[in-house]
């Protein structure tokens, strides 16, 4: 479903953030991505969705591959994936079910296809009653909630989180990483950056990518492996 193929990557010729990365991340998987702040995760994420090329080796999701893929389908690539950022990306001036929907807006699906969908998102991640609220209407658990319907709404095969608990206070934080386990067991991939490693607390069967200074030290079960924070 994702693979990477000894992938080495930055942002100038001259210099290179991921260096000589391989995986593959099988439908259905649910994996941490973990690694102190400036190891490569975002850069990581950022060739799964094609917004950075490879420099050296291959980068293939579903169909598309990073050596063969054209700067006009990358569109179509991305309609294939969830992502959920940090600062949940909200658009102010749109109520929560009008963020949720400009996702599908932009396929040019059907209003009754999008009404459909968004009130199905809203049940499963328990927001029903929210969907006329303006974003600083909401807390911040609920805004990444709002994220994460924005993300789902259509029908990814993988949610791709990038910190997703990085705003959010320990409570709360844990409250996301039960519903993205859910989501998960709901048949969706999901691929969670962090750096906080109290997410994994209890998770030793999850498996794990840790990223060090750019290169990939750890690919398995995490209950084999708990580094000391380098943050």
């Amino acid at each position: 479903m994702i693979e990477f193929h000894n992938v080495s990557a930055g942002y100038s010729r001259n210099s290179r953030v991921l260096e000589g990365i391989s995986f593959h991340i099988d439908k259905s998987e649910f994996v941490f991505l973990t690694g102190p702040s400036g190891s490569g995760k975002s850069t990581l994420l950022k060739l799964i969705f094609h917004e950075l090329i490879p420099q050296t080796g291959e980068v293939t999701v579903a169909d598309f591959s990073s050596n063969k893929i054209k700067r006009r389908k990358i569109p179509y690539l991305r309609r294939k994936l969830g992502i959920v950022f940090q600062d949940f990306a909200l658009l102010e001036n749109r109520t929560a079910a009008e963020n949720v929907a400009f996702a599908l807006e932009v396929t040019n699906a059907s209003r009754s296809f999008i009404r459909m969908r968004v009130a199905r998102v809203f049940t499963q991640l328990g927001l029903a009653g929210k969907e006329k609220c303006f974003p600083q209407e909401l807390s911040a658990g609920e805004q990444q909630r709002v994220a994460i319907a924005r993300a789902l709404v259509g029908e990814p095969f993988i949610l791709i989180a990038d910190e997703p608990t990085g705003n959010l206070d320990p409570a709360i934080s844990m409250d996301i990483l039960r519903l993205m386990i859910e989501i998960n067991t709901l048949g969706t991939a999901v691929l969670l950056a962090t750096h906080d490693y109290s997410l994994l607390k209890g998770k030793d069967d999850f498996r794990r990518l840790h990223l060090s200074a750019g290169r990939l030290v750890y690919d398995g079960s995490n209950g084999n492996f708990a580094p000391v924070p380098e943050d």
